[in-house]
């Protein structure tokens, strides 16, 4: 049921605002082959989704000023309705978002048309994992 209710929750806010790869087995390259991954392997969709948020936090947060906070707040919506419990899964889905982050944070220099581009990508992205989610609880 929370599943349902994040995901329901991550699929209406993609268009609202432009809306990420990791794994013990959790931390994936950032390449085209991996990307694809989440989507082919069911469980490693949720920690691929914390790094994509971590991925808009940086854009957002680094574009739009100290104020732009959306996607770290859907990173703590995600915390409390998938692992509000300490414990590995929630260290597994900040580690990822922390990745997410400092991937971006190092690829992005400027704000523009790419980085927006980019955002919008990342926000399908985002969306498509978001309904994977959803298709999963539903199946």
């Amino acid at each position: 049921m929370r599943r349902i209710l994040l995901c329901l929750l991550l699929v209406l806010s993609a268009p609202a605002v432009p809306q990420g790869n990791p794994t013990d087995d959790d931390v994936v390259e950032d390449n085209a082959e991996s990307r694809a991954d989440p989507f082919r392997d069911p469980g490693r969709t949720l920690p691929y989704l914390a790094y994509t948020l971590g991925q808009l936090h940086y854009l957002t947060y680094a574009c739009g000023g100290e104020e732009a906070q959306q996607w770290r707040a859907r990173m703590i919506e995600l915390l409390q309705l998938e692992a509000p419990m300490t414990g590995f899964r929630r260290e597994r889905l900040i580690d990822a978002f922390n990745d997410g982050y400092q991937v971006e944070q190092r690829a992005r220099i400027r704000c523009g048309a790419e980085a927006e581009a980019e955002r919008r990508t990342l926000a399908r992205r985002g969306s498509q994992m978001s309904e994977a989610l959803l298709n999963e609880v539903l199946d």
